[in-house]
């Protein structure tokens, strides 16, 4: 299937959404509810941990107490921005089930009722 294309009208997602909703996203055309494909999370996850990773190794630590923390932000940072665009890029969307609807709780539900005590 298509990056970011709706499975139930087959219109495309705009990117900021999937990202910024990916577990609670509704499509804007037909409105049903979707979420990220797990294979999408866990790919993208490996590839921006290498983007991370050589991020890390190409940044040698500073002199001074917190030099071994600059490496460390950087890796952080780019994994965080290679992880976004790849799922912008490459996100496959898969319809979730609806969200339950809450049931009220009755007083004599919750003990407040009447009974023995």
């Amino acid at each position: 299937m298509a990056a970011r294309v709706c499975p139930m009208c087959q219109r495309k997602v705009a990117a900021g959404l999937v990202v910024a909703y990916s577990d609670t996203l509704e499509c804007p055309q037909c409105k049903s509810p979707l979420r990220l494909a797990d294979s999408s999370r866990i790919i993208g996850a490996f590839f921006a941990l290498a983007v991370g990773l050589l991020v890390w190794g190409y940044f040698a630590p500073g002199a001074g107490n917190m030099g071994w923390a600059l490496p460390a932000v950087y890796a952080f940072l780019a994994y965080s921005v290679s992880y976004a665009i790849y799922l912008m890029a490459t996100g496959e969307l898969v319809s979730r089930p609806a969200d339950p609807t809450p049931v009220a709780v009755s007083s004599a539900a919750q003990g407040h009722g009447g009974g023995h005590h």
